[in-house]
């Protein structure tokens, strides 16, 4: 079983804690919870999270007072608007400053599973977060499987570039739902153009793009195959609903990612054979590995409003005229824009399935910061968009 790192509600200065952590909810902040109808759940890359005197990257990266009390304000703006229960973070490096801020907002419960990266006043490894109204259960760091990592030829040592949150929910009578907050590798190249030894300045530049490139893909590639087998696991062990979000990097079309879609009639008849599964019938097997595959929320949510168009019906889901929206860009480089944010779920939510346990009631973009902003408000957000999902729970 992939294996689990320990915590501290926020923080992390103690470097000698152990191996494994838990971190459980009083029992009376789980037995007082109202019988729940319907969650909602929010990712938010911040972009460099960090208070001064600190600096992101950069030795003069840094925030005057006037522009982080502008940042801190943004992000109240934006948490309001949001009106998630539980909301994933990436870009942080002030961890303590965010958790106050949340604790302000209403969300009482909040944890990372790493500490941010610095190096005297300059900080270059930013953590993920997470923050909720509800109680988190357990939240432990996802570590890759050794077994998978012998299996794909990397070395024992590899890890996440970005440590993988994952919190446990207890929604009351519905059950547990496991949420995962993650931060993939950028689309930037993997090295510096100098890595390629003696070259000319024009190829060396191209092969810089190329290589560089394809080794940031595989990267990606790599950190989300192995916490995907890693999720496999977890499900075959606990059968508990997911959700995954957080800033992927690029697009859910692209071949790092295909491994999540991936179906039954990917599987060749001789491997089912040798697996054992022979005996069942086409039906029963597409549901064994249907369990474990994944949805992308506002397809979910863009299906249901069809279906409720054509159906007449109404569900409780949010209507609208235009859905394009849905699928509008979350971060943008100039004029151009890209899809980078994701929210993904288990089949468990998909309301076209018999029987679902909850389909997806709301999606929305929080781009305004983006789209027209206003400078008073926004000259210190963010450069991603948020998304956050309602999840009816049935």
């Amino acid at each position: 079983m992939a294996g689990r790192s320990r915590i501290k509600m926020a923080g992390l200065t103690n470097k000698d804690q152990g191996s494994i952590a838990v971190v459980q909810a009083d029992s009376d902040d789980v037995a007082g919870l109202a019988k729940l109808a319907r969650v909602d759940i929010a990712t938010l890359n911040l972009f460099n999270f960090l208070a001064p005197p600190a600096a992101a990257y950069e030795f003069d990266r840094i925030y005057s007072n006037e522009q982080w009390q502008k940042k801190c304000n943004w992000l109240r703006h934006c948490v309001s608007s949001l009106e998630a229960d539980i909301i994933g973070f990436q870009e942080v490096f002030s961890v303590d400053e965010l958790k106050a801020l949340m604790l302000e907002l209403g969300y009482p419960h909040f944890a990372v599973v790493d500490e941010p990266g610095c190096e005297d006043y300059v900080c270059r490894a930013p953590v993920v977060a997470i923050a909720s109204r509800l109680p988190l259960l357990e939240v432990v760091a996802v570590e890759p499987d050794p077994a998978a990592l012998a299996a794909m030829d990397l070395k024992a040592d590899f890890r996440f570039g970005r440590r993988v949150l994952r919190a446990t929910v207890n929604l009351n009578d519905w059950g547990m739902l496991d949420i995962y907050v993650l931060h993939f590798k950028s689309q930037r190249p993997l090295f510096e153009p100098e890595a390629l030894g003696d070259m000319q300045a024009a190829p060396r530049l191209l092969a810089h793009r190329a290589l560089g490139s394809f080794a940031s893909s595989a990267r990606r590639g790599f950190e989300a195959m192995l916490l995907y087998q890693a999720m496999i696991m977890r499900r075959d062990e606990t059968a508990h609903p997911m959700v995954i979000m957080g800033d992927f990097n690029s697009g859910l079309d692209a071949a790092e990612f295909r491994g999540f879609w991936l179906g039954a009639d990917a599987i060749h008849g001789n491997d089912k054979q040798a697996a054992g599964l022979g005996g069942l019938s086409e039906q029963a097997f597409a549901n064994a590995i249907s369990h474990f595959t994944l949805k992308d929320a506002s397809v979910l949510f863009l299906e249901g409003q069809l279906f409720d168009r054509q159906s007449g019906g109404h569900h409780g889901t949010d209507s609208t005229e235009d859905l394009s929206w849905a699928r509008r860009p979350t971060h943008y480089l100039g004029s151009r824009g890209s899809l980078l944010d994701h929210i993904l779920l288990s089949q468990d939510f998909d309301g076209a399935l018999a029987p679902a346990r909850g389909r997806v009631c709301h999606f929305s973009v929080f781009d305004e910061h983006l789209r027209s902003p206003k400078y008073e408000r926004d000259s210190e957000s963010s450069d991603h968009a948020a998304l956050v999902v309602g999840l009816e729970l049935l």
